[in-house]
This record gives C-alpha cells, structure tokens and sequence, in this order.
C-alpha cells in the first residue's frame, strides 16, 4: 500500500525504433527505479538469461541497459510505476497499461514483443485464450508476440534458472538470435 506523500517512483523506458525485441515487463520494481537501471534487483537473472540464451553476445549489467537500443533490444513496462512486488498494482492499472500497449508498439515497430510474465498475457489480449510461455498466435500492432516466464526470483511458477533458459532460448531462436552450443 502506498505510503501518503511518498514520491511516486518510475523508469525510463530503453527503445529506440525498428528493434528487433521489445521486452515489455509488467512494472519496475523498486530497485530498479531508485538506481535508474531495468532489472537491478539482484536475485533477478534477467542479464545472464539474456547473454545464456545468445539474446546478447556479452553479459550485461543493469547499467548497460541504456545501450540495448543500439543492439536491437528493447525494455519498457506495462506500468510505469515502481512496486516492491506486482501484486501491489491495481486491476485498473493493468487494465489501462494494456490497452495503452499496442499505440507504443505500432510507434515502434518492433519485429517481436516478448511479454515478460505470464500474467501480462491477459491484460494485453483481454479474453485471449493462449496461456503459458512461447510463441503465440496473436499478434500486437504487426509484431510476433512471445511470451516469457517472469525471470524474477520471487516467480514460483516457473522456478530456477534452467526452466526460465529454456524460454529465453526459444525467443533467440526465433529472432534469429541462438548461438551455437
């Protein structure tokens, strides 16, 4: 619950036109947001599952997200504001950041919008019937979408760092990003 008075903590979006992926999280956490970086908090894998699935050719830090542009990778989030968990957010803000979702693609134009979190599916494609990581048949304004599992430690369903690889690998593949083994 937020606190009366408290700054309202967000992150800049790291797009650039014509990407190849745009990684559309649900929203920053709080980590995130008080260092200015995407993925910060540190039982957060996002950065190794990147490089271990060939999605990047070096292994980044937070920092560098400000450079994934250049490198045809994008990250934005379907709520803007910063949350210890997710599950902080309001049924009315996921609602609205989904539906605002398919104008930031089209200004875009991204080849592929991966979703970073299984729940964002429904708020992205209300009544949409595909459930679970991959590829999927939809797609939002002209881009595949792919579903990935939350690469967050504190995402159960899909626990350990080799259950989430498995999806960041099937997205490399299809971006045409997979090195060899």
């Amino acid at each position: 619950m937020p606190v009366a008075n408290a700054p309202i903590l967000s992150l800049c979006d790291r797009v650039a036109p014509d990407l190849d992926i745009l990684f559309v999280g649900i929203n920053p956490s709080l980590r995130s947001a008080e260092v200015g970086h995407h993925f910060a908090s540190k039982g957060n894998p996002f950065w190794r599952l990147l490089h271990a699935s060939g999605l990047t050719a070096e292994l980044h830090a937070p920092e560098d997200d400000v450079a994934l542009p250049a490198r045809g990778l994008g990250i934005t989030n379907v709520c803007s504001r910063a949350t210890r968990s997710a599950a902080e957010l309001g049924r009315d803000e996921l609602r609205e950041g989904g539906r605002a979702l398919p104008d930031r693609v089209a200004a875009l134009r991204p080849r592929i919008v991966a979703l970073v979190g299984v729940s964002l599916y429904p708020h992205v494609f209300p009544g949409g019937r595909e459930t679970g990581p991959g590829a999927k048949r939809a797609r939002l304004a002209g881009a595949r979408v792919f579903v990935l599992p939350n690469p967050s430690g504190l995402n159960q369903a899909y626990p350990g760092f080799q259950v989430k690889l498995v999806w960041f690998r099937r997205l490399a593949r299809l971006a045409g990003r997979a090195r060899s083994a």
